[in-house]
């Protein structure tokens, strides 16, 4: 398929951003935020009524975190009665993963454009693997560590970025290490991590954090979230593009902008995963896919980028879609300078293609208990994508 003259450009100029993870910033400090508000994954729900129980366990937590509810039970009430404003993440610059939320003492990485760095994205600072947003639980501690992520953790991270790091060169030697920078971030958040602490001198004296960020091997992915919705919004508002700028699911729906309609969410319903269930979760059934970091796989990382990540292509061998090897080229615009290989989704040749981006992602318990109980693989579907090129 040829490529449009509006695609090419758009798509130069979202080759042209050099990002870089440049600071920290509060929900509540950035244009447009409201003061009782909270951000989730995906597109917006039609109503609280069909938000999922893990999203509105993650709701619930950071409203206790904000200190607005005694208790996890009044702060699903305050959400339910409609007190507290609740709205897609991406649509304020923020990313957050799976079934995560953020409120307005949210500490958020910053990703910036060292061309342009008033040209910002953000996204949580990932949680680590046993008191997360993103499980979509309830637990008591769980407050307590995000004010702990939100002031120490937060603290030590933005006196280590004094001077920012570029991003691009990172992820080149992640995807050179097995990285596909989703599913697998091990070498990407050792990098990382390591940088971090390279820099910093003070603001950890027992090793607290350091120890907890050496054990988060997501840590990366929350940055390269950033990164990505950073880049993929420089095509924002090139008329006649179909790039795609924006991708989510929120469990129920999934939805996707494209660059010719900047801030128009086409809407569908959220595909499933095929995935495993872990053996000591048999029984219990996953949510329909859920999160930002979907984007990540849109811009050609991720089920994109299997061909860098030998261990993942083999833990999700019987899981992906017959023309797992073909579909990215049949889908991505061209080859991303920065990441040394083919990236962003262009939705009217996923449409011609009739199939989508796969998307690598966790499965989270529907019941809003369990956490996560598997992985796998959701194939979006191509011919829905036709739907978002009608006013383009």
């Amino acid at each position: 398929m040829t490529n449009s003259p509006a695609d090419t450009i758009a798509f130069d100029r979202i080759n042209a951003v050099r990002p870089q993870l440049s600071g920290i910033v509060r929900l509540r400090d950035l244009p447009n935020a409201e003061g009782r508000s909270l951000l989730h994954a995906g597109p917006p729900f039609a109503s609280v009524a069909e938000m999922p129980a893990p999203v509105l366990n993650s709701l619930a937590m950071v409203a206790l975190r904000e200190g607005w509810a005694d208790d996890a039970a009044a702060a699903m009430q305050m959400i339910r009665s409609g007190a507290v404003h609740i709205a897609p993440a991406q649509d304020h610059g923020v990313l957050v993963p799976l079934a995560g939320a953020v409120g307005p003492s949210t500490a958020l990485l910053v990703v910036s454009d060292a061309n342009d760095p008033v040209q910002r994205r953000f996204s949580p600072i990932n949680e680590g693997m046993v008191l997360c947003t993103r499980l979509g639980i309830v637990h008591p501690d769980l407050p307590d560590h995000l004010r702990w992520l939100d002031g120490p953790v937060a603290g030590w991270i933005e006196s280590a970025l004094e001077q920012p790091i570029d991003l691009h060169p990172v992820l080149r030697d992640a995807l050179a290490q097995g990285d596909d920078c989703h599913s697998r971030t091990v070498a990407g958040s050792g990098a990382l991590v390591s940088m971090l602490a390279e820099r910093d001198g003070k603001g950890d004296p027992d090793g607290q954090i350091r120890a907890f960020l050496d054990a988060s091997p997501a840590f990366a992915l929350n940055v390269w979230m950033a990164m990505c919705g950073l880049m993929a919004a420089a095509a924002e508002g090139c008329e006649g593009s179909a790039l795609v700028t924006r991708a989510g699911g929120n469990g129920r729906s999934f939805g996707y902008q494209i660059a010719a309609r900047p801030g128009h969410w086409t809407i569908v319903p959220a595909p499933a995963i095929n995935g495993r269930v872990e053996p000591a979760h048999q029984g219990r059934h996953a949510l329909a896919a859920l999160g930002d970091s979907a984007l990540v796989d849109f811009m050609g990382l991720g089920g994109q980028a299997l061909d860098s990540a030998p261990q993942v292509a083999q833990a999700m061998k019987g899981l992906l879609p017959a023309d797992a090897a073909e579909r990215p080229t049949a889908i991505l615009q061209g080859r991303i300078d920065g990441f040394g290989r083919p990236g962003v989704t262009n939705a009217a040749r996923a449409a011609a293609a009739g199939v989508g981006p796969m998307v690598l992602l966790g499965m989270i318990d529907a019941a809003g208990e369990a956490g996560r109980i598997g992985g796998g693989c959701a194939a979006v579907d191509g011919s829905v994508m036709a739907e978002s090129l009608v006013a383009a």
